[in-house]
């Protein structure tokens, strides 16, 4: 199986649009294909490959949606997620919404976490990478 792996520099347009650098891409070509959901955390986005979202949601089975602290876990979850696909010319768009949680701008930097891989901003990036 092939990862998600390194650290790229990427320009997201006025759009929201960026292109995935070619390593990342021959990944979800060879091994997931082109949908995706991305999730925003409090820093950066997650990128998970339609597969791998569905693991995730597995592990989240145990938790209770009439418990409180569940519900507000699962909320979280679900609330800032956005399906999308990889588009011609290997290009993803980002949802404003999205973009403006973490703080997305212009210049941004695409991290591989195996098997997702992460969307941060450069200036947080620059803080939390060391």
């Amino acid at each position: 199986m092939n990862w998600f792996l390194g650290t790229y520099s990427i320009t997201i347009d006025e759009a929201g649009r960026f292109t995935v650098p070619a390593k990342i891409r021959e990944v979800l070509e060879e091994e997931y294909g082109p949908k995706l959901v991305i999730c925003a955390e409090d820093d950066y986005l997650m990128v998970f490959p339609r597969r791998e979202w569905a693991e995730n949601e597995k592990k989240q089975e145990h938790l209770n949606a009439f418990d409180d602290d569940d519900r507000k876990r699962l909320r979280k979850y679900y609330s800032r997620a956005a399906e999308c696909k990889v588009q011609a010319g290997g290009k993803i768009t980002i949802h404003s919404n999205l973009r403006e949680l973490v703080g997305l701008q212009k210049e941004a930097v695409l991290v591989g976490m195996s098997k997702t891989f992460e969307i941060w901003s450069q200036d947080k990036w620059a803080r939390n990478s060391g």
